[in-house]
């Protein structure tokens, strides 16, 4: 039976999903229109739908709210699409896709600093081994290389994971809807003025409609409903949880790309998304009241399971 906990950690679970697509959906935007006018046509379209909906509401709540409760997730939010953005196309997409799904690293220790949450064991060990694993699924066992590009993927991270703390804090204050709208409108704002500073306008006449198309999923499902539940979520979900399950992002994403792309994974890979899966598992049980031993035994008889009928069915030899 699903304890309420529970209900909102699948909130997150279905937000990862939605983000992995999104990685697929994103890929296929490019082909007619470069990165960052992709990102602030997104968020521009997601911020207008938000504001028909819910701008009254929004308005009235940030009347009476501190500015320090909605201001500095969004700031952060806004920074985490430009650094992702600048990194996917500094470097090859693998490197990028590590060095993205990192926040997992930085959100405990902000937490510590910023929320005075507590720092524990457990939670080093599942990031050691969500990074591991990162590294098995997102490089395939290859030599790592660290340049400007890898370099903005990590910040990227860094900046996530700084916009779930703040946005855990803020939510005492502001509802989920009207931190998303916020964080939505800045991002739009940022990604916009990066745009025009540094790529040229684009022919949007000249622009396909399957990028049209990507665009419109990316505003209305994964900018609109993920960041609705991802904020509804942190109300309920430490950020340090949440940052360890969105780390089975590209879990999703190499599950979308075997399908819409072809693209299987090598044995490494399937070895790393089971890694991944099993720690998000752990984490997604936490807060569920069984014990450690109960939760790792449940994760245990996961992996056993998920090891020899899926592996095999999932790695191509190369």
């Amino acid at each position: 039976m699903f304890n309420k906990s529970s209900i909102f950690t699948l909130f997150v679970v279905l937000q990862t999903a939605i983000y992995g697509v999104g990685n697929v959906v994103t890929k296929i935007a490019y082909v007619g229109i470069s990165p960052l006018w992709c990102a602030a046509l997104r968020f521009g379209l997601a911020f207008l739908v938000f504001m028909l909906f819910f701008g009254p509401r929004t308005v009235r709540m940030l009347k009476s709210a501190r500015l320090s409760s909605w201001l500095p997730s969004s700031v952060f939010m806004s920074l985490t699409y430009i650094t992702c953005s600048i990194a996917i196309n500094l470097t090859s997409a693998t490197n990028a896709g590590f060095f993205i799904a990192l926040p997992m690293l930085f959100t405990p220790v902000l937490a510590l600093v910023l929320s005075g949450r507590k720092y524990t064991a457990s939670t080093a060990v599942l990031q050691a081994v969500v990074v591991f694993g990162l590294y098995l699924l997102c490089c395939n066992g290859g030599t790592p290389t660290f340049g400007l590009g890898e370099l903005f993927g990590l910040a990227s991270s860094a900046c996530f994971a700084a916009s779930l703390v703040f946005g855990e804090r803020g939510l005492d204050d502001v509802d989920p809807i009207a931190l998303s709208t916020m964080q939505i409108g800045v991002t739009f704002l940022g990604a916009l003025a990066s745009a025009i500073a540094s790529e040229p306008l684009p022919a949007f006449a000249a622009v396909p409609a399957v990028s049209w198309t990507a665009i419109a999923f990316l505003a209305c499902v994964g900018t609109c409903l993920a960041f609705f539940l991802q904020n509804t979520a942190l109300k309920h979900v430490p950020s340090a949880t949440i940052s360890v399950i969105l780390c089975a992002e590209p879990v999703f994403t190499a599950a979308v790309s075997a399908v819409a792309l072809g693209e299987m994974l090598t044995g490494m890979g399937v070895v790393g998304a089971i890694l991944i899966v099993a720690c998000t598992m752990v984490a997604s049980l936490a807060d569920s009241g069984k014990s450690t031993g109960e939760i790792l035994g449940d994760a245990f008889a996961f992996v056993r399971r998920l090891a020899p009928n899926q592996a095999r069915r999932l790695v191509r030899s190369r």
